[in-house]
Parts: structure tokens; C-alpha cells; sequence
């Protein structure tokens, strides 16, 4: 690789970034922290996708109105509620949420983006917020990336974070993220969070914050941002279901000293590489993670006609609930894949091959009985790989993909009881 892996890495391992996490009082499990804050000491550009659900937490409408600012420094998150479809309360309680960080940030309303995530429909409580975020503040500190990312946790098991350094005209600089999900995950994100009839929105419960230190523009820092989520975060899919708060939020704030980047050039494509690096290992944390999930499949799709047509196949795939349970069953039922190869509508040639970890389950368009043993041993490990080759053309797309385990049904037949 090009960078640096930092051990223990947070998201105030980029210069000039401080951050908090605090309990408040919103989840019911007792003192789990539930705010999370992050602010850059000095004004930072910002990049940024949001989901294309067209039902939109208020937190999501109001960055939607803000993103397109020249300059932002504070991203503020709360777990266990997620702010949507609750009225004009909800609303209200996202201006009185701003209104109280920026005099107590002394930044105005319109750098600070917000987010929440947790269960739709409830009252917002904003009253215990209102009374956290003092202290919040308080604990601000070059430490506190841990305790921000544990601050956005819902199910959750454990935090999922990762900084990389590399180098951009003899500067230093550094790239971390931290992020949240475990249920409903299949990301279909876009800069302007439109619905798009074609795509249409699938649902997840994301949250992804990034922090760098890297001298950028706007404008190719969105470019990148956009690239990189479309790759990663939009190639995931854990139980095919989209919420009305995803989003990924990118600040850097130029503290590298490197020349400003205004342009794709050597230096552009070195942070594409590093923000795709980020988002792909952090997408592989939230697979691991997923409710109820024991195997994690990497999904490949090879000798595709079209782009899209690998897409639409990998898609197919990764969202097929005979498919999930296939893998929760350890069960090398190739039929299933070749159920998802029919029903995308994909050109696929008859002599087509199916692998695990490059073992073939079928190979020239033939099964390959004697093979089913070893599959099988392949398919009891947490991860592995699946490669469809469907010797049409030079395209191929990847996606992750977890199985749907009996913990899964269990974990949401009760989430909000």
C-alpha cells in the first residue's frame, strides 16, 4: 500500500480535529453513550452522499440545505432516536439543537451538520440533549475519537473505526473514519440524496464520519467522496433495507500544509486510493457486525456484457434472501446463484462458471459434484468468496454480502420493544 495503517486509529488522528462522546439518557441501556461531536479547530471543506429514501429524518433534510456551504466544522450525532416521522417537534428540536452548539461552539449554524439514527417515530428528547450538550462540549479533546465513535453505536457489538497516513508533497497526512450499522444495510447513497427510479433506494441504517487533514477543494473533495462511497458503501448489502438517516460525511481542513488539490492529478489519486481503501475496510466492519451475521461472502462478478450488467447481478445476488440463507446453512446450492443469474436479466453464456474461494461448484456450465465436500468446508468460515464468471464481456463488480441468520429475525422481531 501507499499509507500508513495507524494502530488504534480515531477520527482525531488528522490534525486539527477534537472530539467527544457522552450519555444523555436516550437508550435504555444504562449509561451507553448515545452523543456523539467532532469538530475541526480551524474551517474545513466538506464532501458528502445521503440516502435516496424519500422518507428523510430531519436531521437529513437540514444537511441537504447546508452541504452546498463553502465551509463546514462540526458534525453532532445522537443514537437511539432516530428524529424521523415524529412531527414538528422533530424539526424543532433540530433548530434548538443547532441553536445551543453554535453559541456554545461560537461557529455558525450552518457548519454544523447533524445526524441521528435509531427508531423512527418516537419524540425526539431533545430536553435531555439540550442538558448534555454543555458537557459535551467540555470533553472536547484530541482523545475523544473513541468515545465519539461509541456515541453512535445502536446494535451494534463493537465500534468501527480506521486513520491512514500517506504522503502528499512531502506533507504528512492523514485520513480516518468511524462509523455505525449492524441492521437494516444496503446503502444506496448519492450527493443529493434523490430517489432515482431506475436505482431504486434500497434501506440501511448507515452512519459514516471521515476526517482529514488534507489541503482539497470542494468540489473534487465531493468528487472523491461520491467515487468512493459508490465503490464501498453502495456495494454492501446486509438485509436489503434502506432508513431515512444514512449518510456519509467527509471534513478536511487543509492542516497537512500540502498545495491545495484543485484538480485529478497524482496527488487526487493517491487520497482516492487511500478514501476507497477506508470506506472498503469499513464496509467490511459493518458486514462482520451485521445483526444476527456469521458469514461474511465478498461477491465477484466477472465477464459482465455491460458495467451495469455486473451490477445488477451483484446486486441481485447479494439481496437474495434464498441466497442468505443458503449461506446461513453452510448449503453449496449453486441453483440458488443460478436462480439470480435468470432473474437479473444478465447475458450469460451457458459455459458459465461458479466458485468459492476458486473452488468450482460448477465449471463450463456443469455441476461439479465432487467438489460439494470442500465447498462446504469453505462455506463454515466467517469469510469467503464467491466469483460468478459469466464469459460475456471485459466487466466486473464487486459486492459483500452477509448471510440471514434465525439471530437476525430474533434481534428485529423486538427492536422497539
Amino acid at each position: 500500500m501507499k499509507f500508513k495503517l495507524l494502530s488504534n486509529g480515531s477520527v482525531t488522528d488528522p490534525k486539527g480535529f477534537r472530539a467527544a462522546g457522552k450519555y444523555c439518557g436516550i437508550k435504555q441501556s444504562f449509561r451507553k453513550l448515545d452523543l456523539a461531536l467532532i469538530q475541526s479547530e480551524v474551517p474545513a471543506v466538506s464532501g458528502a452522499t445521503f440516502t435516496t429514501n424519500r422518507v428523510k429524518a430531519w436531521p437529513l433534510q437540514y444537511d441537504l440545505r447546508i452541504v452546498h456551504g463553502a465551509r463546514h466544522r462540526v458534525i453532532f450525532a445522537n443514537s437511539g432516536n432516530a428524529n424521523c416521522f415524529n412531527g414538528r417537534g422533530g424539526k424543532r428540536a433540530v433548530s434548538r439543537t443547532l441553536d445551543l452548539l453554535s453559541k456554545k461552539l461560537k461557529v455558525p449554524k450552518r457548519e454544523i451538520f447533524v445526524a441521528s439514527t435509531g427508531i423512527i417515530g418516537k419524540p425526539f428528547p431533545i430536553k435531555k440533549i439540550e442538558r448534555a450538550i454543555p458537557t459535551l462540549i467540555d470533553s472536547l479533546s484530541a482523545e475523544g475519537g473513541h468515545d465519539a465513535a461509541r456515541g453512535i453505536l445502536t446494535t451494534d457489538t463493537v465500534p468501527k473505526e480506521i486513520a491512514v497516513r500517506f504522503t502528499v508533497d512531502h506533507k504528512p497526512v492523514t485520513l480516518a473514519a468511524m462509523a455505525k450499522g449492524a441492521g437494516m444495510v444496503n446503502p444506496n447513497m448519492n450527493a443529493a440524496g434523490v430517489w432515482n427510479e431506475r436505482v431504486p433506494a434500497r434501506q440501511a441504517t448507515m452512519l459514516c464520519f471521515l476526517t482529514t487533514d488534507l489541503a482539497i477543494s470542494k468540489k473534487i473533495l465531493q468528487k472523491a467522496t461520491s467515487t468512493s462511497v459508490g465503490q464501498t458503501f453502495n456495494r454492501l448489502v446486509i438485509d436489503n433495507d434502506q432508513s431515512t438517516n444514512d449518510m456519509v460525511l467527509i471534513l478536511a481542513n487543509g492542516k497537512a500544509g500540502n498545495r491545495r488539490i484543485f484538480k485529478r492529478d497524482g496527488r487526487f489519486d493517491l487520497f482516492q486510493e487511500a478514501l476507497t481503501y477506508v470506506c472498503a475496510s469499513i464496509a467490511r466492519l459493518l458486514a462482520k457486525d451485521g445483526e444476527g451475521v456469521q458469514h461474511v461472502c465478498e461477491i465477484v462478478v466477472k465477464g459482465a456484457r455491460t458495467a451495469s450488467e455486473g451490477q445488477d447481478l451483484g446486486r441481485q445476488i447479494a439481496s437474495s434472501m434464498l441466497f442468505k440463507t443458503m449461506l446461513a446453512g453452510e448449503d453449496p446450492n449453486w441453483g440458488r446463484l443460478m436462480g439470480c443469474v435468470g432473474s437479473s436479466g444478465v447475458s450469460y453464456s451457458p459455459a458459465l462458471d461458479i466458485s468459492f474461494d476458486g473452488v468450482p461448484v460448477l465449471l463450463n456450465g456443469r455441476g461439479q459434484l465432487r467438489k460439494r465436500n470442500r465447498v462446504r468446508q469453505i462455506l463454515k468460515k466467517k469469510e469467503f468468496r464467491l466469483e460468478v464468471n459469466l464469459k460475456k464481456g471485459k466487466f466486473c463488480d464487486r459486492f459483500l454480502a452477509t448471510d440471514l441468520t434465525k439471530f437476525y429475525v430474533w434481534i428485529n422481531s423486538r427492536y422497539s420493544t
